[in-house]
């Protein structure tokens, strides 16, 4: 008989079990990352030389499942950066889907010429000429290994090759037939997996291995081992491949009504109704949020559009941004659109998390992670915190990391400031609110004034094109906030502040005692010339040796204090 003491035990050694299937999940993973990060920084590739990219490549492994370190081949860490482009590639959806070809050449564990041989000599020698061979002309492997059906193959096929010539000691030493893998990533959809394979049956190409993968934003990564192709060539493959693709494309497009749209990429018609806000769409949306699974907390503030409440979704602590249903117009249903089509596609870790939003009127709202530690502009001016230099450049730089992101992903947030700057339990620093951000236009500028007067670059106010130089301007303004405890130009108007920007060069003024460089990046990020602005990824770097400088000082000064306080109680020692 099984008593509650027993069904407690049992589930009390479950929870324990999958705590620590997940914990040792994590750190294979970090294993994983930490190795593939070192291979290509040793291989002095050019992509690990950006700022960021080992958030970067840390964020392409946190969006795949745990799987993925188990199984990629770390001596194969370019496959890992070339899957990283293929999914990036395949948020656009003018290149969907996105796949590469690449040849391949799996060896067997066991040589089958070690069956093959009774004397030792001939066996050694054979072995010796097939190395010798396969050194010479070998093409990589797969990029998750050889599993063992691949390993199987190769050797049965070894085998017959030896039996058909008789010996394994011919002049010409066999390869193992190479293979080709396909790699390819689109929107994660359940029919195309069946469309793929049955693409690539009709092709006469045989699947021997697939690995297929999942992200948590709802693309797909699958990679398939196949054999069949008649030569070694990947480029006609690839052509070929392209054409079924193709074909395959255009009847879905045909069947859902719609007429291939070029590479107007961002080019969406939102027509409100009072029943439905269609979101500019690529793909299957798997953001609407359950509104059964969504628990309404206090309300933790409000605007003239809306109100933030603090809740639960799914038993996660959320942020959820209500749109005041007296409020709603065709303006401010066309930016709650944009806002949800450009969050859902951005996942950083100095970004605030997209969960969900509900799009059904007149309950619109839009769930973020909860940020428990509030804005930067509450705690500097409610709660009346302070930064020392240490912390003001942490913070710095975790904003820069999450704007240089959104700048790399062309997207312009348009109203940066300390209210858009959130803190979370641990004092991490992320961008939030996207209400007014938009995807950069081909053209690299925008028109039209949004934003916030007090950190408003020139061009803006003036109503001039712009780029992503008005977010460094801004940004600009936030840190000399952050460093002084101040709102800029306190003693005016916004509209004030806004004309004496414009027409008088008006800037805050910076303290005498700031650090030189500190000093010297604030006065270039509100440059006047949006030109002589640096960027995110300057920022970084520049932020990023101050803090170095700094904190090379206080060991400077601790070594120092040391060395008095010894000298001190020696002389009083002799006294």
């Amino acid at each position: 008989m099984v008593n509650e003491q027993d069904i407690e035990s049992c589930g009390s050694r479950a929870v324990q079990s999958s705590q620590n299937a997940h914990a040792h999940h994590h750190r294979q993973k970090l294993e994983v990352y930490n190795e593939v990060l070192r291979r290509i920084q040793d291989s002095d590739c050019q992509e690990a030389r950006v700022p960021g990219f080992d958030d970067q490549l840390w964020l392409h492994f946190h969006r795949l499942p745990a799987r993925y370190a188990s199984d990629v081949n770390v001596e194969r860490a370019e496959d890992v950066l070339a899957h990283k482009r293929l999914l990036k590639l395949a948020e656009d959806p003018a290149n969907r889907p996105a796949f590469q070809v690449r040849l391949v050449q799996v060896h067997p564990f066991g040589s089958a010429t070690d069956s093959m041989h009774s004397d030792p000599s001939e066996k050694e020698d054979a072995q010796s000429s097939l190395s010798y061979s396969f050194k010479q002309g070998i093409h990589l492997p797969p990029t998750f290994g050889s599993s063992s059906n691949l390993e199987a193959l190769a050797l049965q096929t070894t085998k017959n090759n030896i039996e058909d010539g008789g010996s394994a000691m011919g002049m010409t030493p066999y390869f193992p037939r190479p293979m080709h893998e396909i790699t390819v990533s689109t929107v994660d959809k359940p029919k195309f997996l069946s469309q793929i394979t049955s693409i690539l049956g009709e092709m006469g190409l045989n699947i021997q291995e697939a690995h297929v993968f999942s992200t948590t934003d709802g693309f797909s990564l699958d990679v398939f081992v196949v054999e069949g192709w008649p030569n070694e060539e990947t480029e006609e493959l690839k052509g070929v491949l392209e054409k079924e693709i193709s074909k395959v494309k255009e009847q879905y497009l045909s069947n859902q009504g719609i007429l291939p749209a070029g590479n107007e990429q961002y080019q969406a018609r939102i027509e409100p109704s009072p029943h439905c806000i269609q979101i500019p769409s690529d793909g299957d949306d798997v953001w609407e949020i359950d509104t059964n699974q969504l628990i309404y907390g206090n309300r933790v503030g409000s605007g003239s559009f809306g109100d933030l409440f603090r809740g639960t979704y799914c038993s996660q602590d959320v942020a959820i941004k209500v749109l005041k249903p007296e409020c709603i117009s065709t303006d401010m249903l066309k930016e709650f659109a944009q806002e949800v089509y450009i969050m859902r596609k951005i996942r950083h870790k100095n970004v605030v998390q997209f969960i969900g939003a509900c799009t059904q009127p007149p309950n619109l709202c839009i769930v973020t992670e909860f940020m428990a530690r509030g804005s930067l502009y509450d705690y500097l001016h409610k709660q009346r915190g302070v930064f020392k230099l240490p912390c003001l450049l942490k913070v710095a730089i975790d904003v820069s990391k999450g704007m240089n992101y959104l700048h790399q992903n062309n997207i312009i947030h348009r109203d940066l400031k300390t209210a858009n700057l959130l803190m979370d339990e641990n004092e991490l620093v992320k961008v939030a609110d996207f209400g007014v951000a938009r995807v950069q236009t081909q053209s690299g500028v925008m028109t039209a004034e949004t934003g916030t007067y007090r950190w408003m670059a020139p061009e803006v106010i003036e109503h001039k094109p712009y780029d992503q130089k008005a977010d460094v301007f801004s940004f600009g303004i936030s840190l000399w906030e952050l460093l002084t405890g101040e709102l800029p130009y306190s003693h005016l108007t916004p509209l004030q502040a806004a004309v004496g920007v414009v027409q008088k060069g008006l800037r805050p003024t910076i303290p005498k005692n700031t650090h030189p460089r500190l000093a010297e990046l604030l006065q270039r990020c509100w440059q006047q010339d949006p030109m002589e602005r640096p960027n995110f990824s300057e920022i970084l770097e520049i932020l990023q040796q101050i803090t170095k400088e700094v904190n090379d000082e206080k060991s400077d000064r601790h070594k120092d204090k040391s060395s008095h306080g010894f000298l001190s109680s020696f002389r009083r020692s002799h006294h």
